[in-house]
């Protein structure tokens, strides 16, 4: 794959970039809050699809302090972790990969080294990427409560890559505020039924069937 010559490694997103599961963890949310005022559930749901790069403990904290007005002291927020584990887990097993996801990951498995940096708690993260056979595709795997700017800048020193030569892929403005931060280039991936929440000059594809050609064109 002479196309990716420039590209040292590539970091990948995991909800909603491999597996079809970003909006099965927005339904969640809204889930563990469905007996609360229906605006406030609306406000839930925006937040977490214009966030969804942040780990659900910093959402969750966010959630109960600033749309509810409740303390989020650390014994409430482990509650609702635990119940939006409860709720996604059985899904994160069955659900889709995102469309091209296997054919990608076959075929860069011995071109380019691969990691994973994710908003999704690591120990839940490792487990999944484990059970669905995808462990081998991947050097590292990193997930909260690392940050994604910091994670980027760990595989950067670990493949001894320049920013130019890292391409991260991702589907939040989270991996993209941190991507550019350093100067990584990015890939957006935007379902065609999902907000666009990404710059003009963004490079964007809605699933990973074009992958080829778009880091072709991703600077």
């Amino acid at each position: 794959m002479s196309y990716l010559g420039r590209f040292k490694t590539i970091i990948f997103d995991f909800d909603g970039v491999i597996l079809d599961s970003a909006r099965m963890k927005t339904a969640a949310f809204a889930e563990v809050y469905g007996s609360e005022d229906p605006a406030k559930v609306a406000e839930v749901v925006t937040y977490q699809e214009q966030h969804g790069g942040i780990g659900r403990r910093q959402k969750f904290e966010y959630f109960e302090r600033t749309v509810f007005g409740r303390p989020g002291e650390a014994a409430t927020v482990d509650r609702l972790c635990d119940r939006f584990a409860e709720i996604i887990d059985e899904g994160m097993m069955t659900c889709a990969f995102i469309p091209g996801a296997e054919d990608v990951l076959a075929h860069l498995e011995t071109t380019v080294a691969m990691h994973v940096v994710s908003g999704m708690p690591e120990a839940d993260l490792k487990s999944v990427i484990e059970r669905r056979g995808l462990s081998r595709y991947f050097r590292t795997v990193s997930g909260s409560p690392k940050a994604k700017h910091a994670a980027f800048l760990s595989v950067m020193r670990m493949e001894n890559a320049k920013p130019a030569e890292c391409l991260a892929v991702g589907d939040a403005p989270t991996e993209f505020h941190a991507a550019r931060k350093i100067g990584i280039p990015f890939l957006a991936i935007v379902a065609p039924d999902v907000a666009d929440l990404f710059p003009d000059d963004v490079h964007k594809i809605s699933d990973l069937t074009t992958f080829e050609h778009a880091a072709r064109l991703t600077r």
